[in-house]
């Protein structure tokens, strides 16, 4: 299906059942978690405008990748359109971006793609769980696309997300804390980004929720993958993406200690190790099928236990697979989320801020949650045993507080409901 097909199936859908709401900020569903945050706030705004609402979603990717993820899109609700800064030669956007390489401009072109998606539009939700912040440079992309959006009247909220630190680039710091108070809401997922936002003069339009993907529900996948994992397993996610956080070299330090650390993991425990991919992805650096295959190719059979790894599967399906461990460990935030909310005990291999957060609120320490840069593969094995001797108690302190945590994203969609209307 081309763009124009998509466009026109959407709006017929739109003519039947009132104002769509317009994602924008995500990434492609290749990385699990942006997928997951689109499933749980389907879950969220269908508990209150009903499940016939509808939405455009503007997946910040090149065109080719989101014609084909609508392509493979599993809610009809659900139709994805491009926020790119790549455009067809000799196009507008082309000549854009040719001025910003060779002349140094600054030409936010991305913004033309939201040109025919965003009348009509209930609100704006910037999805994308850390996008405000320096992790990936300066978020003037979703910067554009607020002022964008805001100049057209459209109120716009940032969703469910971690906001800073800044204090890192002084010069620009100011500029963004401004630019939060002019949004119309800024829902966060841990008290850490509140209490941050606070200190720094920004509170009238923040809320403390929840991530969305807390209320994902779960898929069962096929059999044979069912088969994969049992009641004893151990899953495991870890990123090349990482290497980058964790002191290592290069990707090839980290792998190495990454598959010492499965070694140290099935040595100390005795329990089959499930190794979990959340991020699929064209770039080898980013890509967790890869390097997780070639982890699992290192520890051949030095573990002393089976040692398998997850076809691909949507993100759903994750969360059905990672519910099944008893225990987990992970690198990618949301795969940690899967686990979370399927109450298993669970580690996060942290390298930002947002693990933390997240961790404090649900746990009240940070016990479970570890820095890639300091973590030892024979550290990582004795809490992952202790998370096998615990399993009972760490399962009920989470049965008393995920529900807590759940409930906090749900009112994600009351609190919307409040500042739009119905």
């Amino acid at each position: 299906m081309n763009t124009a097909s998509i466009v026109h199936a959407s709006q017929s859908r739109e003519a039947t059942v009132g104002k769509p709401f317009l994602f924008v900020g995500n990434g492609p569903y290749r990385n699990r978690g942006c997928e997951a945050i689109v499933r749980g706030t389907m879950e969220i705004l269908s508990g209150i405008w009903g499940k016939s609402i509808t939405v455009r979603a503007g997946v910040m990717a090149q065109p080719a990748t989101i014609v084909q993820q609508q392509a493979g899109e599993i809610d009809p609700r659900v139709t994805n359109f491009p926020v790119s800064h790549v455009g067809t030669r000799l196009s507008k956007k082309w000549f854009m971006a040719q001025a910003n390489k060779r002349l140094g401009t600054g030409f936010q072109h991305h913004t033309l793609d939201l040109k025919g998606r965003f009348e009509g539009a209930r609100a704006a939700l910037q999805l994308g769980g850390d996008n405000y912040s320096l992790d990936y440079g300066r978020p003037w992309d979703y910067i554009a696309v607020d002022r964008y959006l805001q100049k057209r009247g459209v109120p716009v909220f940032i969703w469910g997300a971690s906001v800073g630190p800044f204090e890192s680039d002084p010069e620009f710091a100011p500029t963004m804390y401004a630019h939060l108070k002019s949004l119309n809401g800024i829902f966060v997922r841990e008290t850490a980004t509140q209490a941050y936002l606070a200190k720094h003069g920004v509170t009238e339009n923040v809320h403390l929720v929840a991530d969305p993907a807390f209320v994902m529900p779960k898929t069962a996948p096929s059999r044979d993958v069912q088969a994969l994992v049992s009641d004893r397993t151990i899953g495991i996610n870890i990123s090349p993406l990482v290497a980058r956080f964790a002191g290592a070299s290069g990707v090839d330090e980290w792998r190495e200690k990454a598959a010492q650390m499965i070694i140290e993991c099935g040595r100390k425990t005795g329990r089959p190790i499930l190794l979990i991919p959340h991020v699929a992805s064209p770039k080898p650096d980013e890509d967790d099928y890869s390097f997780m295959q070639s982890v699992q190719a290192k520890v051949g059979d030095r573990a002393g236990v089976a040692v398998d790894i997850v076809p691909a599967l949507g993100a759903a399906e994750l969360k059905w697979v990672i519910g099944q461990c008893a225990a987990f460990a992970g690198a990618r935030t949301h795969s940690t989320i899967a686990a979370l909310s399927s109450q298993v005990p669970t580690l996060s291999l942290s390298y930002s801020v947002k693990a933390v957060g997240i961790n404090q609120d649900i746990f009240g320490h940070q016990e479970f949650c570890h820095s890639v840069k300091t973590i030892e593969p024979e550290q990582f094995a004795g809490i992952m045993g202790r998370m096998i001797d615990e399993n009972a108690a760490i399962r009920a302190d989470l049965g008393e507080s995920i529900p807590q945590v759940q409930e906090r994203a749900r009112s994600a969609g009351r609190l919307l409901q409040e500042k739009i209307g119905g």
